[in-house]
């Protein structure tokens, strides 16, 4: 489970230029959970997702996993915790050029010290579940938008995290990739039990979700549960 308690985030803080970008910020992300993030352009989802994947640092409040306060540990904690628990999905889909497809999903991996052989028959798995298993040899400059973020969740997904952290994921993709995208989320929470987090303004994309947080101007205004 991962609980954001009074989450707050002010960039450039008591300064003239001070961005309040979120600010007193409850949710709760249950085991096994689809959770969704609403609100208009700038509202904070962004930022409130990257501190739920500790990628961004609160000001004030906590990230409580599995009831321990991970906001009080080390960077180096936080890495490997990513590392080894989180998938992200980001609405810039920053593909590496001049590498295929396959290559951009298993070359992170070369970072992390892995043998990437044994990464390559899950990412193969994962192209044939989102059609696009017959452009995993193709530079990905060839490649369509919409394919391109295939291939990034892909990457996102292929060391089998137990959270998925998606940023606004259809926003530019067609129709045949946003259903795609949206059954791969409902697959993966209901058949392996992952936990979904995602930010979107696509209602069809919303409705997946357990629960609904609704920010406006870096606050949650609302609450919606099925």
């Amino acid at each position: 489970m991962i609980e954001a308690t009074k989450l707050t985030k002010i960039y450039k803080k008591g300064t003239p230029h001070e961005v309040v970008a979120a600010s007193d910020v409850n949710i709760k992300v249950d085991d096994g959970a689809i959770v969704a993030l609403r609100g208009p352009s700038g509202c904070g989802k962004t930022t409130v997702l990257s501190m739920l994947g500790l990628i961004l640092t609160p000001t004030e409040g906590k990230i409580l996993i599995d009831e321990e306060d991970a906001t009080a540990y080390s960077d180096y904690w936080k890495t490997l915790y990513r590392r080894q628990n989180i998938g992200f999905i980001f609405q810039h889909i920053n593909l590496l050029p001049g590498y295929t497809a396959l290559e951009n999903v298993l070359i992170p991996l070369l970072c992390r010290d892995e043998d990437v052989s044994r990464y390559k028959s899950r990412a193969l798995e994962l192209f044939q579940r989102l059609n696009v298993i017959k452009r995993g040899d193709s530079p990905v400059e060839q490649l369509s938008g919409g394919e391109q973020q295939r291939v990034a969740i892909v990457r996102a997904l292929v060391k089998d995290p137990k959270v998925i952290l998606a940023d606004e994921p259809t926003v530019f993709v067609d129709e045949e990739t946003h259903d795609l995208i949206r059954e791969m989320f409902v697959e993966l929470n209901r058949e392996e039990g992952k936990s979904v987090v995602v930010s979107t303004h696509d209602p069809e994309l919303a409705s997946i979700a357990e629960k609904v947080y609704r920010l406006t101007a870096g606050k949650v205004t609302s609450v919606t549960s099925k």
